[in-house]
């Protein structure tokens, strides 16, 4: 209540509620009803009983609301529920993912379990396989369903909050640099990795597919680390263990 008493109106902020991130303009904070209430430009007002996190915006940005995205399965092995919503409402947004953009889309839409674990179903999610299901309607995920999407939350142009950029590595020289303020790049296949050398960040993980004939992304990963890498002992380092059929080596490189 301290931060809306200070701001002064017209200030952008980003709101998370228990269902909602909102960005929006900040109108006036109505002390006289009970509880409180937070008023907003586009968006009505708010009992701040339902309010977990708000941040005051810099820069400027239409009004939208989108559903909460859940961090599901994979929140909980990476224990981000205690601080999931101040994430959203201040994402760090200093990852980038390059790729073909067809094919990370797709699998931005997986759900992830643990092993034996049953799958938990958000509201949003049951609600709208429900109606998908009585409209005979191929059924579309969508940030809120707890899918890996919420999870990365890719940038898109109607997005209240986000983590990650895509890019696609088709038009990866107009893309060059990258943001300064990015400090994980994943290079997901051949296409991607090829701009290894163009690559300025504190972390940067290679994806291969043993599958593809061309070794040519390898070759030049074997060859960085070869001649200007010190190896990393994955377990003793990272304190990360691959999965069964995944092969992994680390190593770092002066920028």
């Amino acid at each position: 209540m301290e931060v809306l008493r200070e701001t002064a109106p017209g200030a952008l902020v980003r709101v998370v509620t228990g269902t909602k991130v909102i960005v929006d303009r900040f109108i006036a904070l109505n002390e006289s009803t009970t509880p409180p209430r937070l008023r907003l430009a586009s968006f009505s007002q708010w009992q701040l009983t339902h309010v977990r996190e708000l941040r005051v915006l810099n820069g400027s940005q239409e009004p939208v609301a989108t559903a909460r995205p859940s961090a599901g399965a994979l929140g909980r092995i990476a224990h981000l529920q205690e601080t999931w919503g101040s994430r959203l409402a201040a994402p760090a947004a200093d990852l980038a993912i390059v790729g073909t953009l067809t094919w990370l889309r797709e699998e931005l839409d997986a759900f992830l379990y643990l092993a034996g674990e049953d799958p938990d179903r958000p509201p949003k999610l049951t609600g709208d396989l429900a109606r998908a299901s009585a409209k005979r309607k191929p059924y579309k995920v969508d940030v809120g369903h707890g899918s890996l999407a919420d999870v990365v939350l890719p940038k898109q142009p109607k997005a209240a909050t986000w983590f990650t950029r895509l890019y696609p590595a088709s038009r990866m020289e107009d893309e060059l640099p990258l943001a300064k303020d990015l400090t994980a790049v994943v290079l997901d296949g051949s296409s991607a990795i090829k701009h290894l050398g163009e690559i300025e960040a504190s972390v940067v993980i290679c994806i291969l597919d043993r599958s593809v004939a061309d070794e040519s992304a390898a070759e030049l990963i074997v060859q960085l680390r070869n001649t200007r890498g010190e190896p990393v002992a994955i377990r003793e380092d990272l304190d990360w263990s691959q999965p069964a059929g995944v092969e992994a080596l680390a190593f770092t490189v002066a920028l």
